[in-house]
Order: C-alpha cells, then sequence, then structure tokens
C-alpha cells in the first residue's frame, strides 16, 4: 500500500511516551494485583525495538518487508496505549471519587478503595491476558527485525529550520505574471464582469500569486478599486449550491444562510451585489463546467461595472469556460530563479555569497524539482538546516528521488518529510483527517494534536505554546501555510495534503473512496462532507471498536458509539434534539480527552458528564437550546498531587482545558468552575443570580487565554467580588467584553463593577455592551493599554462623555453605537488632560451609529501632524442632530471613505480638506432634495447615493473633477438631471427608481456624458422607453444593462452606440421582439444576455452582428425553441456565433 512508504517513521516517540506511561501507573497496578512483571516485559519489549527504528526508517523506502513490520509494530503500540490510558483512566477516577468522600470518612478508605479498584472496575485476568497478547505480538515483531537486518545505533535524520525564514508572499520568476493580473484588475476593458483565469500544474504557486495580487489590491492601493473583495475555495465535491451559499455568506460577513433554496439565494446575493464593483478569486477550480459557470455567475450580472473574477485552476478546458480575456498560463521556474529562491529561504540573503561547491549540488536539486515552487520552497528548509556539503550531498542522492512515482506524490516532498524531526511527523500525518482545502483553526488543531497525545511535554511552555511553536515550524517548512485572510487560521496545498494522507497509515476520511479493509485498520476517522444516507459506512464506521478520533460526523442516534470505548476525539453533530439516555452513552467513553457537540439540538448536558476525568475541551458552540451546564463540570480539573497513588508524574494527568459555550442560551455557570484551574481557553463566561456562578469563580483561572466574554454583569451583588475576578493577573486574555443585559445598572452601581473589571495591560480588544454607568472609569482609554487595537462601546445610554480613546497608541478600529446622551464630543476624546502629541495616530476605522442627541463634534489643536492622521474610513450613521456647520473634522489627510447615513452633512464637506477621499456615500439622508449641495472634494472618484427620497435635484456644480463613477438607487423620484458636465464619468448605475413616471430617457441629448463607457438601468418600473437619438450620442459606450424595466415595450428604433461591446436585456415583461436596426450598426457588439424576457418571440430576423462572440438566452420560453442548434427558426441568424447557450446550458 502507498500510504505505507514512510509510515511509521515517528514510533520512536511513541515509544517515548509509552514508556513513560507504563512507569506511571506501576504502583498502581502492584497494588491492584496485577502482575506487574507483565508491564516490565512490555516496557523491555518496547525499549528492544527503539534501537533499529532508525535503521527501519532508512530501510523501509525500499524494502517493502520492513514497511509491513513498521506497520504491525504500530499497531501494537496502539494496542498497548489503549490498554495503559484504561488503568490510568481509573486511577485518576479512584483519586478524584476518593478525595470527595474523605471529608466524611477514614484516610484508609481511600487506600482500600484503590486495592480493590482493578477487581471492581476491570478483571484483573483480562488485563493480565490483554498485555500477554501484546507481549506475544511484539515478540513476534522483535524476532524479525533480525531477519530483516535491522541494526542499531544509526543517527536518526532530521533537520532544523528557522520559523522566520520567509514570508508567503515572497515569490521569484513572477514580476510579469504579477503586472499582467494588476493590469487586468485595474483596467477598463468595457464589460460589466470580465473573468481572468491562472492555469498551471499543481504546485507551480497559483494560489501563492493570486494571493499576492488579492493582497495588493486589498492593502496596498490607496484608492480601492472594488466595493467587495472576496476569496472561494472551491473544493471538488462542490456544486452550484455550496458555492453560491459560501460567497454569499463571504460578503455579506454572515456566519450562516437560512435561505436554502439556491436561486433565493442567488437572487438575494444579487441585490447585495447590485450596483457594487466586485473583485472574486475562485481558488483551486475543478470541475466548475460551463453549464454549472452560468447558474454560478447570474448574481454577478448586477454587479457594478468593471468588475472582475480570477479564477486558478489545473484544468485547461476550465480555463476556457470561464474565462472571457485570455488565461494566464504559469510556466515552471527557471533554473535561476530556483535557486534564488533557494538562497533566500536556505540563506535567509538572495544576495549572500555561497561557496561554488554549495551552489552546483543545490543548482542540482532545483533541477531535480522541475520547476515547482512548492517543492523546490519545502526543500529549502532541509539545506537551511546544515549548510555543509556532505549533507546536501545526502540530499542530492536520497534513495527516495529514484522511487516510483506513484499517487501524484513528488519526491521532493517525500525527501521533505523524511528529513522532518519525528514529533513534527506525528502532528503532520495527523492533519490527513482533514479534506483537501479546509480551513484549519490553529487553536483546535493543537487541541487535537494534545487530545492525541502528540505534543512532546516541555518544562516551561504549556501544551498550548508547544502546539503553536509546531504549526510555526511546519510553517516554516511549506508543509503548511497560514490562510492570507486570517492568520489564526492554517490550510494545507493540495499536494501536501496527499503527502498526509500518503504517509497517516491510519487516517481516513469517509468522503474518500475506501475498502472494507482500509476501514478496519483505520484509527483516526472524519466526515466533513460526508452525508448520513450512506447506510453501510455508519454501520461499517460502528463495528469498529478502535477508533481513536471521530471527527465532524453528523448523527441522529449515538447509541452506535457505545462501542467505540478508546475514542479520545468526538466531534458530532447531533441533529434531532437527543434524549438524555443517549449523552450519557457519551458519556461512557472514559478515555475522551475532546468533545465537540457544537450546532447540536441538545437542551441539557447529563451530570454524568463530570465523570469523563480525562476531558480537555469542550466544545458547545451554538447549541441554541442548552441553558445550563452541570455543576459536576467542577470534577474536571487538574489534579497536581497524586501521591497517595503513587504516580510519579502528576502533571501528565487530563484536564479540562477548553469550555466553549458561545452563542448557546446558558444562562449561568455551573457550580465549581474555580475548580478548573487549568482551564485555558474559556470564551464566554454568564454571571448568574445563583452565588455558584459568582463573578469571583473567575479569579483563580489565571491561565486563561485567548478572547474572554462576560455576561450578565446585572448579576454582580458586590463591588468585592468584580474585583476577585482577578482580571487584571489574566496576562493571556487578548480580547474582553464586559457586557450587562436587562435593566441598565444592576444591583451595583455599574461604574464601580467597571472598576473592579479593570484587564492586564496586553489585551487587543475591548468591547462594552449595555453599561449602565454615566462615566467610563479611567482605566477605559488609558495610554498604558499600549497593544489595543480595536474598541466598541455599544448601547451604554447613560454615558454622557466619552472616555479620552485618542491616548491608545495602537488603536487602529473604533465603533460607538447607541450612547443616547452624549451631546458634545470634545477634548475629553482625545486625551485626559496630559499632553498628547498625536491624537487616535493610528486609528483606521471610525464607526458612529445611533447618536440620538449628539449636536457637535469639536475640534482639537493637537501638535506632529494633527488628529486621525491615518484614518481610512469614517461612518456616520443615524446621528440626526449633528448640526452642519463644522461637524466634521477639518482635516483628515488619510481619508478614503466616507458613508454618511440618516442625515444631511454633505454640505459640510465644503469646508474639509480631505485629499485622499475617493468613496462618498450617501444613504438615508431623507429630507436631502439637492445632491451636492455645496464643493465637494475634487479627489472622489465614485459616489454612492441610496435611499434618499425626496431627492429631485441634481446640482449642476460642485461636483468633483475627478468623478468616474456614479450609482443612484432606491430612490422614489427621477430627477430632471443633467450630468452633461461630469467630463470624467465613466460608468452611471440608476436603479429602483419606482414612482415616477418617464417617457424616455435620458430625456434630451447631452443630458449624460459622452464619457461613459459604461451604463446601467435597472429597476425604472416606470420607464416607458429609451431615447435612441441621445443614446447614441454616447460615443465612449460599452456596456449597456437594462433590466426590470417593466414598461419598456421595445429597443429604440434610431439604434443604440455603435461602441457598444457589451447588452444585456434582464427581466423585460413587455418586450416582444428586436427591432432589427437596432442591431444593424453594433459591429462591435461582442456578447448579448437576454434573460427573463418571457414574452419576447423572436430575434431579429437578419444575421445578428458578425462580431459577435457570445449569445445567452435564459429563461425565455418562446424564444428558446427558434434558437435551437440547426432545428430552430432563428438559427440560420445566430448559427455564426462561437458561445450559445440556451438555459445556461451550451449548446
Amino acid at each position: 500500500m502507498a500510504a505505507e512508504v514512510v509510515a511509521g517513521a515517528f514510533l520512536t516517540v511513541s515509544l517515548e511516551v509509552l514508556s513513560g506511561r507504563i512507569r506511571s501507573i506501576m504502583e498502581f497496578v502492584r497494588r491492584n494485583k496485577v502482575d506487574a512483571g507483565l508491564l516490565n516485559k512490555l516496557e523491555i519489549m518496547l525499549l528492544s525495538v527503539k534501537g533499529v527504528l532508525n535503521d527501519a526508517e532508512k530501510k523501509q523506502v525500499s524494502d517493502s518487508n520492513v514497511r509491513q513490520w513498521l506497520q504491525k509494530l504500530n499497531d501494537a503500540i496502539h494496542d498497548a496505549e489503549d490498554l495503559v490510558d484504561e488503568i490510568n483512566t481509573e486511577a485518576l477516577r479512584c483519586e478524584i471519587e476518593g478525595g470527595q468522600s474523605q471529608s466524611s470518612r477514614t484516610g484508609t478508605w481511600l487506600f482500600q478503595q484503590v486495592r480493590n479498584f482493578i477487581s471492581s472496575r476491570l478483571n484483573v485476568k483480562d488485563v493480565e491476558q490483554r498485555i500477554n497478547d501484546i507481549l506475544n505480538t511484539l515478540k513476534y515483531i522483535v524476532d524479525q527485525k533480525q531477519h530483516l537486518g535491522l541494526s542499531e545505533g544509526v543517527e536518526p535524520i532530521t533537520s532544523s529550520c528557522a520559523t522566520t525564514l520567509v514570508k508567503e508572499s515572497d515569490i521569484y520568476g513572477r514580476d510579469d505574471d504579477k503586472q499582467a493580473i494588476l493590469d487586468f484588475l485595474l483596467s477598463d476593458d468595457g464589460h460589466r464582469l470580465s473573468v481572468l483565469p491562472i492555469v498551471g500544474m499543481a504546485g507551480i504557486g497559483k494560489t501563492i500569486l493570486a494571493q499576492l495580487v488579492y493582497n495588493e489590491i486589498g492593502n496596498k492601493v490607496m484608492q480601492k478599486p472594488f466595493d467587495i473583495i472576496a476569496w472561494i475555495t472551491v473544493s471538488v465535491e462542490s456544486n452550484v449550491s455550496t458555492l453560491t451559499e459560501a460567497i454569499y455568506k463571504e460578503v455579506t460577513k454572515s456566519s450562516e444562510s437560512t435561505i436554502k433554496e439556491t436561486f433565493k439565494l442567488q437572487q438575494k446575493l444579487g441585490d447585495f451585489l447590485k450596483g457594487k464593483k466586485f473583485l472574486l478569486v475562485l481558488d483551486d477550480v475543478w470541475n466548475v463546467d460551463y453549464k454549472r459557470w452560468c447558474e454560478l455567475r447570474s448574481p454577478f450580472e448586477s454587479t457594478a461595472h468593471g468588475s472582475k473574477i480570477i479564477v486558478t485552476t489545473r484544468s485547461a478546458d476550465v480555463a476556457s469556460d470561464l474565462g472571457t480575456v485570455p488565461s494566464r498560463d504559469l510556466q515552471i521556474l527557471s533554473e535561476e530563479d530556483g535557486w534564488q529562491l533557494v538562497k533566500k529561504r536556505a540563506f535567509n540573503d538572495v544576495e549572500q555569497d555561497v561557496s561554488p561547491d554549495l551552489e552546483v549540488i543545490g543548482r542540482q536539486i532545483v533541477r531535480k524539482c522541475k520547476g515547482l515552487p512548492l517543492a523546490i520552497k519545502s526543500l529549502s528548509c532541509l539545506l537551511h538546516s546544515k549548510q555543509e556539503i556532505k549533507y546536501w550531498e545526502n540530499v542530492l542522492n536520497n534513495d527516495i528521488w529514484d522511487l516510483p512515482k506513484c499517487e501524484d506524490i513528488l519526491p521532493a516532498l517525500w525527501l521533505s518529510y523524511y528529513y522532518l524531526p519525528s514529533h513534527l511527523k506525528r502532528c503532520f500525518a495527523y492533519c490527513s483527517i482533514f479534506p483537501k482545502d479546509y480551513k484549519i483553526e490553529k487553536k483546535v488543531l493543537i487541541l487535537l494534536w494534545m487530545a492525541q497525545d502528540l505534543l512532546q511535554p516541555h518544562k516551561t511552555k504549556i501544551p498550548e505554546e508547544v502546539g503553536e511553536e509546531y504549526i510555526n515550524d511546519l510553517v516554516s517548512r511549506s508543509f503548511f501555510q497560514y490562510w492570507s485572510m486570517n492568520k489564526n487560521v492554517i490550510i494545507m496545498h493540495d499536494l501536501m495534503n496527499d503527502l498526509a494522507l500518503f504517509v497517516s497509515g491510519c487516517c481516513f476520511r469517509l468522503e474518500d473512496k475506501y475498502s472494507d479493509v482500509s476501514i478496519r485498520n483505520a484509527r483516526h476517522v472524519s466526515s466533513f462532507k460526508f452525508r448520513t444516507d450512506d447506510e453501510k459506512k455508519i454501520k461499517d464506521l460502528c463495528e469498529h471498536k478502535l477508533l481513536r478520533t471521530l471527527l465532524k460526523l453528523k448523527m441522529y442516534n449515538v447509541e452506535h458509539l457505545q462501542s467505540m470505548q478508546f475514542l479520545r476525539v468526538l466531534s458530532v453533530n447531533l441533529i434531532t434534539p437527543i434524549q438524555m439516555k443517549l449523552l450519557n452513552s457519551i458519556c461512557n467513553l472514559k478515555l475522551l480527552r475532546y468533545l465537540d457537540l457544537s450546532y447540536s439540538g441538545l437542551e441539557e448536558i447529563p451530570d454524568k458528564i463530570g465523570t469523563l476525568y480525562n476531558l480537555q475541551t469542550l466544545l458547545l458552540r451554538s447549541c441554541h437550546r442548552l441553558t445550563s451546564l452541570p455543576d459536576s463540570i467542577g470534577n474536571l480539573k487538574h489534579l497536581r498531587e497524586l501521591t497517595q497513588l503513587s504516580i510519579n508524574n502528576a502533571t501528565d494527568v487530563i484536564n479540562l482545558r477548553c469550555l466553549d459555550i458561545s452563542a448557546t442560551g446558558v444562562r449561568e455557570m455551573p457550580r465549581q468552575m474555580s475548580k478548573l484551574e487549568n482551564l485555558q481557553m474559556l470564551p464566554k463566561f454568564v454571571v448568574g443570580k445563583d452565588s455558584g456562578s459568582n463573578i469571583k469563580e473567575l479569579g483563580k483561572l489565571n491561565d486563561l487565554h485567548g478572547y474572554l466574554s462576560i455576561e450578565g454583569l446585572e448579576n454582580v451583588v458586590s463591588v468585592e467580588d468584580a474585583r476577585e475576578a482577578n482580571l487584571i493577573d489574566k496576562v493571556h486574555i487578548t480580547g474582553l467584553t464586559l457586557a450587562w443585559s436587562g435593566e441598565i445598572g444592576g444591583s451595583v452601581e455599574a461604574r464601580e463593577v467597571l472598576d473592579g473589571l479593570r484587564p492586564h495591560l496586553d489585551p487587543e480588544e475591548l468591547h462594552i455592551h449595555n453599561y449602565g454607568g454615566t462615566t467610563f472609569s479611567h482605566w477605559v482609554g488609558s495610554p498604558s493599554f499600549s497593544c489595543m487595537t480595536r474598541v466598541r462601546l455599544i448601547d451604554c445610554k447613560n454615558c454622557f462623555m466619552l472616555p479620552p480613546l485618542g491616548q491608545l497608541p495602537s488603536l487602529e478600529f473604533l465603533e460607538i453605537t447607541g450612547l443616547d446622551k452624549v451631546v458634545r464630543i470634545g477634548d475629553e476624546f482625545y486625551s485626559d488632560g496630559s499632553v498628547i502629541t498625536k491624537p487616535f495616530k493610528s486609528l483606521k476605522f471610525l464607526y458612529f451609529s445611533k447618536m440620538e442627541e449628539w449636536k457637535e463634534w469639536a475640534s482639537v489643536e493637537a501638535e506632529d501632524g494633527g488628529v486621525f492622521t491615518n484614518l481610512k474610513e469614517l461612518h456616520l450613521e443615524d446621528c440626526p442632530k449633528l448640526k452642519e456647520a463644522s461637524c466634521l473634522p477639518d482635516y483628515l489627510p488619510s481619508l478614503e471613505t466616507l458613508d454618511i447615513a440618516g442625515h444631511h452633512l454633505v454640505a459640510s464637506l465644503s469646508n474639509c480638506r480631505y485629499p485622499s477621499l475617493s468613496l462618498l456615500t450617501i444613504e438615508r439622508c431623507r429630507k436631502m432634495k439637492t445632491f451636492p449641495g455645496g464643493t465637494l472634494p475634487s479627489t472622489i472618484q465614485k459616489i454612492i447615493i441610496r435611499e434618499c427620497p425626496e431627492l429631485v435635484s441634481l446640482s449642476e456644480e460642485g461636483w468633483p473633477s475627478n468623478l468616474k463613477s456614479l450609482q443612484i438607487r432606491d430612490c422614489r423620484h427621477m430627477m430632471q438631471w443633467n450630468l452633461g458636465m461630469l467630463t470624467s464619468l465613466t460608468s452611471l448605475y440608476i436603479g429602483s427608481i419606482f414612482e415616477e413616471e418617464m417617457d424616455a430617457f435620458p430625456k434630451e441629448e447631452g443630458q449624460l456624458p459622452t464619457t461613459l463607457t459604461s451604463l446601467s438601468l435597472d429597476g425604472l418600473q416606470k420607464l416607458k422607453s429609451l431615447n435612441g437619438s441621445a443614446l447614441a450620442h454616447l460615443t465612449s459606450l460599452q456596456y449597456l444593462f437594462i433590466g426590470k424595466c417593466g414598461q419598456i415595450q421595445c429597443l429604440p428604433q434610431q439604434g443604440l452606440p455603435t461602441t457598444l461591446t457589451s447588452l444585456h436585456l434582464f427581466s423585460l415583461p413587455k418586450v416582444k421582439s428586436l427591432n432589427r436596426d437596432t442591431f444593424r450598426h453594433l459591429t462591435s457588439l461582442q456578447k448579448l444576455t437576454v434573460v427573463y424576457c418571457e414574452q419576447l418571440q423572436c430575434l431579429p430576423q437578419e444575421r445578428l452582428p458578425e462580431s459577435l462572440l457570445e449569445l445567452e438566452i435564459c429563461q425565455c420560453p418562446l424564444l428558446k425553441p427558434r434558437c435551437e442548434r440547426g432545428i430552430g427558426e432563428d438559427w440560420p441568424y445566430i448559427c455564426h456565433i462561437t458561445r450559445i447557450v440556451l438555459d445556461w446550458n451550451y449548446i
């Protein structure tokens, strides 16, 4: 089996861990009359095998017998680990239950219980028989090592690698490709939507190149060219429904969609994207053919002119079906570029002089990598670890290069894995449980590694820190990559995913093809994309009693789980409301260390969960029906002293480290929370009215890491309790939410509670919700919080004064919403009276919303360049009393985006200097009758006006001289406007004007600027006709969209601009025919789309323009049969067109 080629390479670490565990239970089994000599023999037998593993690691590459030997040894070690863990769990149970009873019984009682423990819970003869069975198996395996010629004393093969070796954005040989893609994204090609495929073989660097460009567009371009950017990774199994849902979630930033019907979700997506310039990256597209593409892209037809899509794919056919412009085909790296990449990663410096001998060998290794950047980067880390000629020659001449190609695993990647340290091999191989393209949360992966004992203990570091180091090391070696959207998420390249599956030997994904043998050999199983209707897989799975991992299974019935007694990891989505007896069956899985019941229908947790003494992680995220937790959770504590049982390494005893009840209905915490002193992650703590969930229970939990949300603060009964929560000593907390609910204030003064909840100085985020005090504590806004980057103050309705947030030196994001009592924002907002040379010096995003009484925003004098010098986005929403005069800061040098909603402040812009402002959005200004009403900054390139029902006129003066795009939508009236003076305008969108009757648009010539290249008329329900003679003067127009104009009956007989390249007709229910005169002179037309024109009976009765390359006709029932290939009546008029689509099917 190919997956066994390098399997077993990490057994040395497994043996060391197992040997330590055997020693830790030795005294316990002696006291319970189990033959301790058997365990001694077991340890000795294991150690006798350990000596030859390094030699086996080398020889198994070319010797199948050695590979089989390692696999049998791996199985035997698993069996031994299971038995030892069972005994250890019984010892732990006895200690905890004994400790609970000692207060009322004598000390000898516990000893007696221990002595009788095995006989009462584990049959002594059964235990001894299992040890003998393992010994017999090991004896056979040990005897075989001599026949296989395995020798002791062979040095292990490992390499070290600097974790900060290279940034993912470092690429070589792609400068021309990168510039071409940037040019495409920033160009105006006259189309509403253009698609560029990036094509190349696996590992060539398609995704990295797309990420580089995507990040530059999103972060480094001063005037952002797109309103929305989104990145979607397309798995092999993706279909139109799953992709539409993924795109919708990404662009709307919603965690889930309640809409199940694809066409309805597409409508909603189309409405959201309407009139917005959109950039979408579809990464790693495999199976999206032209039919699926036509279905998928329908929501994008409503986007603004100039929207772009990048597609990365290995398939030239996919590129042909999806692309509208020529593909960018990535070539393999030249030897010179490959060598530059080696120098960058192996020597940390491209300019460094390298010895001629090393360069010769290095270039030979580059040639063996065949120009694939992924292979070169992975091997460069090996070369970095030892810059010695002999070592480099060993890499060059390794036998792995000559192995036959199997399952598309690159020899260079095999070799990189071969040289990994053993502890990293185990962790990497375990990741084969994740499907391709899966985004893995770092903290979840570390918890899974911990649950499987894959992290080596460290004297000064907690396991989470060790796991973080492992991830950084694997990233530096290119086995993992940080996801460009979120550095707390990692991904694996497809080739690395293949490699992990190739070397794991015992990991299995239910969605993959499988045999009965493969599932019986598996120890770790996942079902990320598996559907429960495959009864055979469910049956096979439940019969497999040796599983250690069962990840992401959707189940209606958990009774089958009772047989899986060796599970360490269980992640199951219980779809229906669960009966308590079924949950109790889960609580019988005594070896469980990781239990994830998130998104399940459970309503309560059984008290029996407190008997899962090994449990480290309990995830109950989004169990909305769950309202309480059992007090027995307090039993899952760290037991640091186990002297009565003589367990030598007490710190190895497992404890609850992560409890996640986010988005549940839990109203208060269980009793005894303070006993969970080793708890590392507690995203949510709810203060209850019961004394058992008092906030002071947090006091001893000083090892908490990450984000902490404290809710129910109105239930704090004394200020002293708040102080005893001891937030100031929780130095690993990175984000903090303090939330009150119900009646503002609570049983004690909210201000005093807030005073007592001062955190340590290093959190990055602070959110305060529904705070009832009139002023904030002095610590809020203190400059000593130098790491704080995000602050949100929400619905603090009694506060009349803002805290001095301008003092926070690292603050980048600030949201202030619902502070109803604030009337004036003045000096107090910038500092507390101390000298601050540059208030808000790092702030990039500022959001004010629902400030009902806010009337004045006073400026402040500041040294060193002023205030808000780096502010890029300013949003003012629903602040109805904010005055016109001097209501905005007069100078914002970096401001790019200004959004004003719910009140008319545009006139104030005449007095402002915003030299970088490029996007202005005006929405829901219900009293605004004219626009602009003053002189706007000349730098503005795009203006969006929406939901302004009283807007009736557009001024001829005051417009930005560089305005390129104008959108007006969801307004009641169609103004008699004149936009002819906007001589830089290239894109105009007018949408959703329902009430105003219009005989024709444009009303007259000269009403629109001749510079327009894109014009969209969408949802003008009472527009009766188009003025052809006026449109004909738009001599630059290339794109025309006419949609949802219910009164239009025909296109203008005078014709349309001859420069048109794209014409889109959408939902025109009264159009019955297309006038031949309309199309006769469209000699540049390349694309014609006709969708949802139910009454359209025929095409023009003459041949459509010869320039036409693409014709799409969808949901036009009368027209469709006339266009059928070869037999339709209109076929002679369209047969010359290269690409024809009828109802999303290519013909």
